[in-house]
């Protein structure tokens, strides 16, 4: 073993080897692309809850920082205190007489509340409030008095910039004329402050008014609300009084025109009735007094008449009719006729009495009947005498009746001269009635309004005055807090499931069987500290790296039954997986083992082992595959801490790349296995060079390592299907730099990944 020349004819060939050639159930095809064989999924929400928990740090980082932000934020705003008081609208005025009349209330509705809240925000009541409580002398609600605030001196960059640079800036801008505001415009923006800090509304159906004062000194806000709500009821009553005024001025002045007019009036009726002697007697002259007298005499004399004729009429007729004059209705109504009847029916009793006893010529009974004549012709000669009684009144009534009738026709002709004379005078007396009238009322009135402005009330009433609160309306700084701390929850949880979504690595053992169909062999540990991992093996043997390590050896072997593998090529998907660090760390434990091992740096890219083992590049795996004679001395270094052997990847160039699958690659490989226990090659990125490919076919079994958290999933499964495509027997993958802390995050129980739950229950032991 001198030289490499004599190598292929000395060195003694391999015997064959049963390759393990991936069964259809094992590894996916090409034809499946690599898709996701049924595997249990988590449930959603509590995967999510472990989504959050593993971002915990960065949840709590952005709720500290939104959370602080809106306390800050929330206790550097100022407080605000708001006040309210409450007036009932459409209270009714007290009545003086008929004062009323003058000035009708209104009854209050929906739309009349809603008016006098906007008469209680008037400019004019704010005005009279500004006055009340100096309010001019406020800050608060004067910016002429305010000062900047740190803010505004923070932001204004003219301070900021040295005194030349605003002179020379003052030189070039134009001037611009400030004019001062006028003391009109400062109380204009000093109303408008005050209306902005209040807010009158209706509080549900009622007629109450709610005014709200905001001010920052609860004292104030009370102050502000109370002093409203009181001049807006002085503004009622001013008003009212206002009104009554007017009224009284009117009535003074309507007054006297009357008193002149009515003295006018008067005098032209007197005039009048002195030249056509109209002389007046209770309401009216003697000629038509007379007529009326006669007129209703005149009427009784015609209502007796009828009536005397009608009797005498009814009488004659029952006389015609074959009645007795009994019949007629005054012989009926008569009592000494009713007597005399009274005692014919007696002596007729009597008669029938002894006729009955005595018989008809008794003597007794000719004296009965004797009696009876004579009872019934003094009944006989009544009613003659009222009969003709009767004639006797319808005679009297008749005659009485004609005279009235002809005094009557007299005066009628009389009255008439008198009519034709009176209608002027009526007219006259009208406009005298009218113009007394009117004074009598206007008087009446005048009387009523006097005084009546010392009672006068507006027509509401404050029934609830404001009171300082205690706590500060706004703004509602534990709300923003609250809010604020609920944001940044919110923030961090949406910046961990966005980073969660986009995290396409692996995190967790059952990821890569579910993703390739590849058994997880190991689960190699991060090392942190100063001591490399290659040397770590040999001071802590029994560390968690070291049992990694040495299950990531069991699995090797148990991945093929007839014989354990001698050649086992270590590769991955990208750089920077951890690969060189885990065959350098494998070598010295098989070694320290007493295993001869021989570590291969195949990476001509990118070579790692020299550098760990501190050994020379100068010769190594070039110059054995090259046609130069190379000495095994020169190209295979010895590690005197672990009995382990290093061949370096030596002067490589991009024309002998070919060399890695050529048969001398092979012959090489047969010869060193038959000489070492283990031949370990570490070998590029299989996305990186396509050497790879060709090595797997040599080798007996093939590690592919991915590293926790940074191989991406599709590059991972790119790399093992173009592995698998090209024949290479893959004894597992391996997953390298694992976060142990952080692992126990994404890991959950899982019953049909035994392996990925053993490879954590190592990390954790």
């Amino acid at each position: 073993m001198d030289h490499l020349s004599d190598t292929p004819s000395h060195l003694p060939r391999r015997r064959p080897v049963l390759r393990a050639v991936p069964a259809p159930g094992r590894y996916l095809s090409e034809a499946q692309s690599f898709r996701f064989p049924p595997t249990p999924e988590p449930d959603g929400l509590a995967e999510t809850l472990r989504k959050l928990w593993r971002h915990r740090g960065l949840i709590l980082a952005c709720t500290i920082v939104l959370g602080g932000s809106a306390v800050f934020a929330a206790w550097s705003m100022p407080s605000y205190y708001v006040s309210e008081a409450r007036v009932l609208v459409g209270l009714p005025a007290p009545r003086v007489l008929n004062v009323e009349a003058v000035l009708a209330d209104v009854s209050p509705d929906a739309e009349r509340v809603q008016n006098e809240g906007f008469i209680l925000q008037s400019r004019s009541i704010a005005r009279q409030v500004i006055d009340q409580l100096k309010l001019r002398d406020n800050p608060e609600f004067n910016p002429a008095l305010r000062k900047p605030s740190t803010w505004a001196r923070l932001t204004d960059f003219n301070n900021l910039l040295p005194e030349p640079i605003k002179a020379w800036l003052g030189r070039t801008a134009p001037a611009k004329e400030v004019t001062p505001p006028t003391a009109e415009e400062i109380d204009n923006r000093m109303i408008d402050t005050v209306l902005s800090r209040v807010d009158v509304s209706t509080l549900g159906r009622s007629h109450v008014l709610s005014v709200k004062a905001e001010a920052q000194s609860p004292v104030l806000a009370a102050d502000l609300a109370n002093a409203l709500a009181e001049r807006y009821l002085d503004y009622q009553r001013n008003a009212k009084i206002a009104s009554m005024d007017r009224v009284d001025k009117f009535l003074m002045g309507r007054i006297a025109e009357l008193r002149e007019q009515v003295k006018k009036s008067d005098q032209a009726v007197e005039d009048y009735r002195r030249s056509n002697e109209l002389y007046k007697s209770t309401g009216s002259n003697v000629t038509a007094q007379q007529l009326n007298e006669l007129n209703s005499q005149l009427l009784a004399a015609q209502t007796a008449k009828a009536e005397a004729d009608s009797r005498l009429a009814e009488a004659q007729e029952m006389r015609k009719g074959g009645l007795g004059g009994e019949s007629v209705p005054d012989v009926l109504r008569s009592p000494l006729i009713a007597a005399l009847k009274q005692q014919l029916a007696d002596s007729e009793r009597r008669a029938a009495e002894m006729s009955a006893s005595m018989g008809e010529r008794h003597p007794q009974m000719a004296r009965a009947r004797a009696e009876v004549g004579n009872i019934n012709a003094r009944v006989q000669a009544e009613v003659a005498k009222t009969i003709d009684g009767l004639a006797r009144e319808a005679r009297t009534t008749t005659a009485r009746y004609e005279a009235l009738s002809k005094n009557f026709e007299r005066l009628k002709q009389q009255m008439g001269a008198v009519n034709d004379k009176s209608i002027q005078l009526e007219a006259l007396e009208r406009d005298a009635t009218v113009n007394r009238n009117l004074l009598e009322a206007m008087l009446v009135r005048a009387k009523q309004t006097i005084g009546a402005e010392n009672i006068l009330e507006a027509n509401a009433k404050l029934v609830s005055a404001a009171a300082p609160t205690q706590a500060p309306s706004y703004p509602p700084k534990s709300l923003i807090a609250l809010l604020g701390i609920a944001g940044g929850l919110m923030v961090g949880a949406a910046i961990a499931l966005m980073r969660e979504s986009g995290d396409h690595t692996f995190r967790r053992a059952d990821q890569i069987e579910a993703m390739t169909g590849l058994p997880v062999i190991a689960m190699v540990p991060q090392i942190s500290g100063r001591t490399p991992p290659a040397m770590q093996v040999l001071r802590q043997p029994t560390s968690i790296y070291s049992e990694a390590l040495r299950r990531l050896h069991i699995g090797v072997e148990l991945s093929e039954a007839a014989e354990s593998p001698r050649t086992i090529m270590f590769s991955s998907a990208t750089p920077s997986e951890g690969k060189s660090v885990m065959v350098s760390s494998l070598g010295r434990l098989l070694a320290s083992n007493g295993k001869r091992v021989l570590l291969i740096d195949c990476d001509w890219r990118s070579p790692r082992l020299h550098q760990i083992f501190h050994c020379g590049n100068r010769a190594g795996l070039a110059n054995l595959l090259t046609d130069k004679p190379a000495n095994l001395d020169e190209v295979i270094h010895h590690d005197a801490l672990s009995g382990l052997d290093i061949m370096p990847a030596g002067p490589w160039n991009p024309r002998q790349a070919h060399l890695l699958s050529s048969d001398r690659m092979r012959q090489l490989l047969d010869a060193l296995a038959s000489h070492y226990e283990f031949v370990l090659l570490d070998t590029p990125p299989t996305l990186v060079a396509a050497d790879v490919l060709a090595l797997s076919r040599l080798v007996e079994k093939v590690v592919f390592v991915v590293r926790w958290g940074h191989t991406r999933q599709e590059n991972a499964v790119e790399a093992l299907k173009q592995i698998i495509d090209a024949q290479g027997s893959v004894a597992g993958v391996v997953m390298s730099r694992v976060v142990a802390k952080q692992y126990r995050q994404y890991g959950y129980l899982a019953p049909f990944y035994e392996s990925a739950r053993s490879a954590r229950a190592t990390l954790t032991s």
